[in-house]
């Protein structure tokens, strides 16, 4: 799961950014985005840092699963 976060991260920084590129928030993870007060779509280097802060956060909340999961799948 680790190496999937990371490697979304990898991509997600490698891909040429431009200030109107924006990634919409899967729905499994609307949850934590509403915790943490962010919006439905963010720029890539807000998205890169929100997947490393889902790395870190703790599994036993079933919110984090989910969103952990969609990521994964994505």
């Amino acid at each position: 799961m680790t190496r999937a976060l990371a490697v979304i991260v990898l991509v997600l920084i490698a891909s040429p950014s431009r200030a109107d590129d924006r990634v919409r928030i899967p729905d499994a993870c609307r949850e934590l985005a509403d915790r943490a007060g962010l919006p439905l779509t963010l720029t890539r280097s807000e998205a890169a840092r929100a997947v490393a802060y889902l790395a870190l956060m703790n599994s036993r909340d079933s919110a984090v699963l989910r969103c952990r999961q969609a990521m994964a799948r994505g």
